[in-house]
């Protein structure tokens, strides 16, 4: 922990900001998950023992060590309770600019003046958000990757180097390293890639190449990794994946006509809810997804 850091607000109780709320958690910080759905509310708990459970096998941290992070988390949807002497808040709705935008601008005028605001976007841009607030000297995006030991960080035209400086210190006391950028990029260093991989991933399947399986057990196989492009975008969250590959559609980095295809090809796991692992189910059945099956290379 660093002592200019100790309670962290996290908004948003979806895949993000339970697991965000976990790793921090786990380095001793004091969490608030917050979110105005009691539905959503109501899965975190159930979510972060899944999470958990997959954290604790990869060697991430030990059963008591979870246990401990589990009681540094509270869940809520009192806004006055989760602002609260918060130190820093990290926001983790769903990837729209205006939402995005209503929610810091909601939160600048009731958070402590102390508190550091930050967005956790994977798509958009600190330029983007920062004109939503006034303390622009106090914003900047801090983007988590899960359990992957980096976190991206970007400050905005008005971000003093104290705040990034102590963002830094932050992110090094989760044992992870900040991955400041000199200059702001959507989809940062990580992510700029990890879309084109998906992106690639679905026009095979779209296009009528292969099964959306295969496309799978040839990535894992190639790059020896435990999961391909479908089983990671089950993880980000159909939902999420549409809504960052449509911002890449506004700012011309793929055709409208292959965003098309692509939306067309998500619709209706969206519409039947079926978002990935968040909901149980997407293009694979959880927890206990085909592609963890040791068969699952091998099999027909």
């Amino acid at each position: 922990m660093i002592p200019e850091i100790q309670k962290i607000c996290f908004v948003g109780a979806g895949t993000q900001g339970c697991i965000n709320s976990l790793i921090c958690s786990a380095h001793g910080y004091k969490s608030v998950l917050y979110d105005i759905s009691e539905e959503t509310l109501n899965q975190a708990s159930m979510r972060q023992q899944a999470m958990g459970a997959t954290m604790i096998k990869q060697g991430y941290f030990d059963l008591n060590t979870f246990e401990q992070a589990l009681s540094r988390i509270s869940i809520t949807s009192d806004l006055e309770m989760a602002v609260e002497s918060a130190d820093l808040l990290n926001e983790s709705v769903n990837e729209n600019l205006e939402l995005k935008r209503r929610v810091h601008t909601q939160f600048d005028g009731i958070c402590p003046p102390k508190t550091l605001l930050t967005t956790n976007t994977s798509s958009l841009l600190v330029s983007e958000l920062e004109g939503a607030v006034k303390r622009g000297e106090h914003f900047a995006a801090l983007h988590f990757n899960g359990m992957i030991p980096f976190v991206d960080l970007v400050g905005g035209s008005r971000t003093s180097a104290e705040t990034l400086q102590t963002l830094s210190a932050f992110i090094r006391s989760l044992a992870m390293r900040p991955m400041l950028l000199k200059k702001e990029k959507d989809g940062y260093l990580g992510n700029s890639m990890f879309i084109s991989f998906l992106t690639t991933g679905l026009m095979l399947v779209i296009d009528g190449h292969a099964d959306l399986e295969d496309v799978d057990r040839t990535w894992m196989m190639v790059q020896n990794t435990p999961s391909g492009p479908f089983g990671q975008m089950d993880i980000v969250g159909l939902n999420v994946v549409r809504d960052i590959i449509e911002e890449q559609a506004h700012k011309s980095r793929i055709s409208d006509a292959q965003f098309d295809k692509i939306a067309a090809f998500l619709r209706p796991f969206i519409e039947r809810g079926e978002l990935g692992a968040k909901t149980g189910s997407g293009f694979y059945q959880y927890p206990r997804p085909a592609y963890k099956n040791p068969r699952f290379l091998m099999d027909e």
